[in-house]
């Protein structure tokens, strides 16, 4: 009987989900009912009240709408199944609360979801709740696209999914008797949180750490004293005061152990992650950095925590004070520390864009955005430098951007080539995607441009000087062929000595004679590459000629006729 069933469902309901039941039940009944707020409640005569007023099959459906208002869905499945979708069944609950939209439509553009046209279409509707409605119903097209969705929504939105009994109690002591129960943001702790402010930046001496020792993972590990007074460190930009002479040490950590564990919490690194270690003296204050912009978004102040690392755990700690870079440590004891940003809503944030110049013929860039990390931007630096790239520095973004965002690189040179064009702001660990901006023969000044949807947000100029070796690019051609002579002679076949002849005869590098002496003058393969590489030996004419040896060889690389290290 429909009745049994309802019985059996309300008693598996724990206590407080009973309470939350029964609320909603009495708010939603006529008034002649009986009094369903009581400290201990009859199952049966709950039951019996339900089908004297619905009917037995109307006392389910009834019940069932109840238990999905309370997100207990598997409970409301039992009595009412339904084949309809989460998202389908959720969707009123979706339109007020997700509020970053275009957040969102970034993550389905990427996992092919939507296409640009539906993207268009909706960033074009004035509010949050218009977006929703027009995703919800006119773009999510199978129920893989529903699920790609519920994953990227309940990623940002806890409270999206069934919370547990303790979560609720807290909802039930703040209910009133004059109306239906409302359920506020869930909180992952009981923690009391303190009222976070944000004062003032004050003077800071800053001081320059010195490098103390490199362990075997590479990892600087830098040294700082200081008398008494406010300090910060001219690399991590970590801040103290003391009253007396301190020692310090420290090294950067790495965010990519933490990362899941961090999502899981729905947190995402707002900062460096520093190993401090004081070997003397004592810390009055402590301040670690972080590169989220808080002067246009004062509710941001309530999102900020630090993770404290320690032999028990991870654990997350909240803080009471911010200032426009730092926050303040309740207590300056250390262990590895960062800075964490509460996820799921929209931030902007403090960037830094890097340019490394390769070592490569042809004028080939690879340019980062990045959070303003020092450890992030050591590491990326460090890899360049080490490959023996150089960098070009060029002044950063000067307002904070969109963090998740897509930005678009431009050239005004036609002849150049950036792959990919856009990159999605995010922290991205060790090993952050970037832009490959590459340019034949470039002879003169040009610029680079960052956009979002289409505004520029960062520009600066590329240089000749920039990107030239003190004006002799010879040089570079000259020491690309003598880095690959040996293998070049050991591994060039007649046929790929015979192509390089014709394209240099035909690019008017070569002329008749020469071509033919190479051919009539050496008997042996090898000679004959020997004399290839080495007969140019007009500067002009020898850059032209090496360039296009260069070009060919990579090119026969490429289709596998020549198996050499280019």
């Amino acid at each position: 009987m429909s009745s049994d069933a309802l019985k059996y469902m309300l008693l598996k309901l724990s206590p407080i989900h009973l309470r939350l039941f029964c609320r909603r039940l009495a708010w939603w009944s006529s008034s002649s009912r009986p009094n369903l707020s009581d400290a201990t409640l009859d199952i049966s005569e709950i039951t019996d009240f339900m089908v004297s007023i619905y009917t037995e099959d109307g006392a389910l459906s009834k019940a069932a709408n109840i238990l999905r208002m309370m997100d207990c869905n598997d409970e409301a499945d039992t009595l009412e199944p339904t084949e309809k979708h989460i998202i389908d069944m959720r969707r009123n609950r979706l339109i007020p609360n997700v509020t970053d939209v275009e957040s969102v439509l970034d993550e389905l553009i990427t996992k092919g979801v939507i296409h640009q046209e539906s993207y268009d279409k909706i960033c074009a509707l004035p509010t949050s709740e218009e977006k929703m409605k027009e995703l919800l119903d006119g773009h999510l097209k199978s129920e893989e696209d529903k699920d790609i969705f519920y994953r990227i929504v309940d990623k940002w939105i806890p409270r999206f999914q069934c919370g547990s009994p303790a979560v609720y109690s807290e909802s039930v002591d703040k209910l009133s008797s004059g109306g239906p129960p409302k359920f506020g943001r869930r909180k992952t702790t009981k923690i009391k949180m303190p009222t976070v402010v944000q004062v003032p930046e004050v003077h800071w001496i800053t001081l320059k750490p010195e490098v103390i020792c490199v362990d075997d993972e590479d990892t600087p590990i830098y040294s700082l004293q200081s008398d008494a007074g406010p300090f910060e460190c001219g690399v991590s930009g970590l801040r103290w005061v003391c009253k007396e002479k301190v020692s310090l040490k420290y090294q950067f950590g790495s965010w990519e152990e933490h990362m899941e564990r961090m999502e899981a919490l729905h947190f995402i690194p707002g900062g460096p992650l520093l190993d401090v270690t004081v070997i003397a003296g004592k810390l009055e204050e402590a301040y670690l950095p972080h590169w989220i912009c808080t002067e246009d978004n004062p509710e941001v102040l309530g999102k900020f925590s630090v993770l404290h690392i320690d032999t028990c755990g991870d654990v997350v700690e909240p803080v009471s004070e911010v200032t426009p870079s730092h926050v303040k440590l309740s207590q300056p004891h250390f262990s590895p520390r960062g800075v964490l940003m509460r996820a799921g809503f929209r931030i902007k944030i403090n960037c830094k864009v890097l340019i490394f110049k390769t070592n490569l013929a042809f004028l080939t860039l690879h340019v980062y955005l990045i959070p303003s990390d020092p450890a992030l931007q050591q590491t990326i630096k460090s890899k360049e430098l080490s490959s023996g790239y150089k960098m070009i520095k060029k002044p950063y973004p000067q307002k904070s951007l969109k963090m998740g965002k897509y930005f678009t690189l431009k050239a005004n040179l036609d002849s150049a080539e950036i792959t990919p064009e856009n990159l999605k702001l995010v922290y991205e660990g060790s090993d952050p995607n970037f832009c490959e901006v590459f340019i034949e023969n470039p002879d003169s000044n040009f610029k680079l441009t960052l956009a979002h949807k289409s505004a520029p947000v960062w520009t600066c100029v590329i240089r000749k000087d920039d990107y030239t070796n003190t004006g002799d690019s010879q040089g570079m051609y000259e020491e690309e062929l003598a880095r690959m002579r040996p293998e070049l002679v050991r591994n060039m076949s007649r046929e790929l000595i015979n192509q390089l002849l014709d394209d240099l005869l035909m690019d008017g590098v070569l002329n008749d004679g020469e071509k033919d002496s190479v051919l009539q003058e050496n008997d042996t393969t090898a000679d004959r590459a020997r004399c290839l590489i080495d007969m140019p030996q007009h500067a002009i004419k020898g850059k032209r000629a090496k360039a296009q040896v260069r070009r060919n060889v990579a090119r026969q690389v490429s289709v596998g006729l020549l198996r050499v290290h280019v």
